[in-house]
């Protein structure tokens, strides 16, 4: 299909434009010497290369690809800037922004535009030397490495106040306010792993200790500090809660003294389990920083689908 006036007109444009890039031709015995000629045979349209006048030889290329081979168009056009770049800075004139802002223009008027030359950061590398260029770019990194080594040390400090408050209610008199204290402990827990955490709540007569999110699905969570192991009864009370809110909803059941053998083997009896446990050493172990609680949790999910078990110690992954 002929190209419209207007589409000739920017080609034209556009030929003035590249003039600069590449030399148009070179004799052949120069072997790897790169001009308009050996780019457009490389891509597949060196027919339409008119030997010449340099600018209307590349107006006449770049019509005809329009017109006869359109699909080649952006191939073509990104091959002339990518040689023009080295070229020109073998030259000492590098290829200035403002000349791929102009071809970019001219590109959108015969209906094309090419994303890697609208690109903000090619464009900015364009406006400096290579030499300033990299020292920028190690300057940014430097930032980034110390923005992310501050993000680190607050997380681990913030899981090293998590871990001493812990050990202080591990020594509490009071059973029962450390119970209370431990369930805000988890929340906190949660929160420093981006778990969207959701403190205690009550749903139609029942107490929740809480609920989270790991990998956009919602938990629920129960969470004891008992003197004893916990017994099949409360696992089977929690295994309701979760069966009663929807065929999705799972659940994570924390005993820091661990479950009974009893407990453990008749929950899943017979049984499909839709929550998993942890105990005191998993809890332990995310504490004093030597395993991740969402890599954890993830583990134990992947053993609960894969082999049914309702409880894999954390003693066993790490």
């Amino acid at each position: 299909m002929a190209i419209s006036l207007k589409e000739s007109r920017a080609v034209t444009e556009m030929a003035k434009v590249l003039y600069d890039f590449l030399p148009a031709s070179g004799r052949n015995i120069w072997k790897g010497h790169i001009t308009f000629k050996t780019v457009a045979q490389d891509v597949g349209v060196g027919d339409f290369w008119r030997e010449g006048s340099k600018e209307p030889a590349i107006a006449s290329l770049l019509e005809n690809t329009l017109e006869y081979r359109r699909h080649l168009f952006e191939k073509l056009i990104l091959s002339i800037v990518r040689e023009g770049l080295r070229y020109r800075q073998k030259k000492k004139d590098p290829v200035r922004p403002e000349e791929i802002e102009t071809l970019n223009g001219l590109i959108v008027e015969v209906g094309f535009k090419f994303p890697s030359l609208w690109d903000r950061d090619f464009l900015e590398s364009l406006k400096i030397d290579g030499t300033s260029r990299a020292a920028k770019i190690v300057e940014q990194e430097l930032v980034t490495e110390k923005v992310k080594a501050n993000i680190e040390s607050d997380f681990v400090r913030s899981r090293e106040q998590l871990r001493s408050q812990f050990y202080e209610l591990s020594v509490q008199v009071n059973r029962q306010s450390a119970g209370l204290e431990f369930e805000k402990l988890l929340n906190k827990l949660f929160e420093l792993y981006g778990l969207s955490p959701r403190g205690p709540f009550r749903v139609r007569g029942e107490q929740i200790d809480g609920s989270f999110e790991l990998d956009n699905e919602v938990y629920l969570l129960e969470a004891k500090w008992e003197s004893n192991k916990i017994p099949e009864a409360p696992l089977l009370v929690f295994k309701g809660k979760v069966e009663g809110k929807s065929s999705f909803t799972r659940g994570v059941f924390i005993a820091l003294n661990g479950f009974t053998g009893e407990a453990l083997d008749s929950i899943t009896r017979g049984k499909q389990a839709n929550f998993f446990l942890m105990d005191g050493y998993d809890i332990v172990s995310i504490l004093e920083g030597r395993v991740r609680l969402d890599f954890l949790m993830r583990i134990k999910l992947r053993r609960l689908a894969e082999e049914g078990r309702i409880f894999v110690s954390a003693k066993e992954i790490l």
